[in-house]
């Protein structure tokens, strides 16, 4: 790192800035090491550097950082500017948008890799989560009266964008709840017990958590190697039976998820010969088993279209309750289902102390979304797909990197996630 002669370089041998690019040219070195003469050059990492600063800022734009550079000399020398010649913000832009998210992605990998090699992070425990980015479109505006909520719409300038669920606010009187939506992506990640970035990707805000999930648990299989015994740690957004089964058959691990309410069937009243109850009061036929995508299942009938000749003989020739199903289409009447599968998701032990323990540990995703930048969503200036996900995978380098200069460079591992102050003390 070249200093001009009127810094005083001792002065910053141990500031948070020169310890963060540190971080970033020992990761940066590796992955040109590995990839050989190619595209990755001196000039690209003045401007990874400049990102960097900027999401540690927390700027909200290109052109206030550039005005913010302009302040900052010893930060320009630092990153490899001149401070009274600073690129356009065009330049950054197209840095944005040229270059691939895999190569700021193995950037990241390879300082996640030092600090697992050097004892700091483990594998053990995956937490997962997504934080909303809110699209650069006047569709998010409250207040535009031809703000669009059709999930069906595309958006000029950004098509990618789509309409997701956002919030809701519990309103003063009754139960009644005001839901809010608004376009854009989500920004997932997988995080250590410890609060390092781990993996992470930036897609449309309509894919599922639970998909979402199995793609990063894949890639940091790819990136970091198989172990069994990992625990995976998310809320009951992911409560999907595929993951849990994904866990246990292909990561060997064991899923630590709270269940959904919505993906769970009201409690069925049962009768004296252990069968659900219909709607009109009436014991329901056993009809077998029923076989489908990894379940298994009781499955029950009307009584008076599927009982015997001689059950039949004790029960009324209509429906006391005039049910729909049994009056029209094919008058099979009421069907129900009791699940009997011994499945992953069963086998969670969710009344367990290890449970509870376990699942405590889910906050230390929420503080790591908190430190990512905006508390509630982060926001985006960019409409190109590629410079929105670039925007995103180096805010989260800069938090690996906070965590690789604390540890190793300042020799402060217990402050890997001290983003404002991890310096203070060095």
């Amino acid at each position: 790192m070249q200093i001009s002669l009127f810094c005083d370089y001792r002065g910053y041998a141990s500031s948070k800035y020169e310890s963060l690019f540190l971080a970033l040219e020992e990761s940066f070195a590796i992955v040109a090491k590995k990839r050989g003469a190619g595209r990755i050059g001196y000039g690209d990492l003045a401007y990874l550097k400049a990102l960097v600063y900027k999401h540690a800022e927390e700027i909200s734009s290109v052109p206030e950082l550039l005005r913010n550079l302009a302040r900052n000399p010893v930060i320009c020398e630092m990153i490899g500017l001149q401070y009274d010649s600073l690129p356009d913000s065009s330049r950054f832009y197209a840095f944005l948008a040229k270059t691939k998210n895999s190569e700021i992605q193995a950037i990241h990998h390879a300082a996640v890799q030092s600090l697992i090699s050097g004892g700091v992070v483990s594998l053990d425990v995956l937490i997962a989560d997504s934080k909303p980015v809110m699209a650069n479109i006047k569709h998010n505006n409250p207040k535009n009266p031809g703000r669009s909520l059709n999930k069906e719409d595309e958006i000029p300038r950004n098509p990618r964008a789509t309409l997701g669920y956002y919030s809701y606010l519990k309103q003063p009187y009754g139960n009644g709840k005001q839901f809010s939506y608004f376009w854009g992506f989500r920004t997932h990640a997988l995080i250590s017990e410890e609060g390092a970035p781990l993996v992470e990707i930036t897609k449309p805000n309509n894919l599922t958590d639970d998909r979402i999930a199995i793609s990063l648990l894949r890639k940091l299989v790819r990136v970091y190697g198989q172990k069994k015994g990992r625990v995976f740690i998310g809320d009951s957004a992911y409560d999907h039976r595929h993951l849990y089964n994904f866990m246990k058959d292909e990561i060997k691990g064991q899923a630590c998820i709270p269940i959904n309410p919505r993906n769970q069937q009201p409690p069925k009243l049962l009768g004296e010969n252990g069968h659900p109850i219909c709607p009109a009061g009436l014991e329901m036929k056993y009809c077998g088993i029923a076989r489908s995508e990894g379940r298994t299942r009781k499955m029950f009938r009307c009584p008076i279209t599927a009982g015997s000749r001689k059950e039949k003989t004790e029960l009324p020739e209509q429906c006391p309750c005039n049910h729909e199903r049994f009056c029209t289409g094919k008058c099979f009447g009421c069907t129900a289902y009791i699940d009997v599968t011994d499945d992953a998701r069963a086998q969670v032990p969710r009344q367990s102390a290890w449970y509870e323990q376990t699942y405590d540990k889910r906050t230390g995703v929420e503080r790591y979304f908190s430190r990512l930048g905006h508390r509630e969503a982060e926001q985006t200036t960019h409409f190109n797909y590629r410079s929105i996900r670039n925007q995103m995978s180096i805010a989260h380098l800069r938090l690996a990197l906070t965590a690789v200069a604390a540890a190793f460079i300042l020799e402060q591992p217990d402050k890997i996630r001290c983003f404002r102050s991890f310096a203070d003390a060095a």
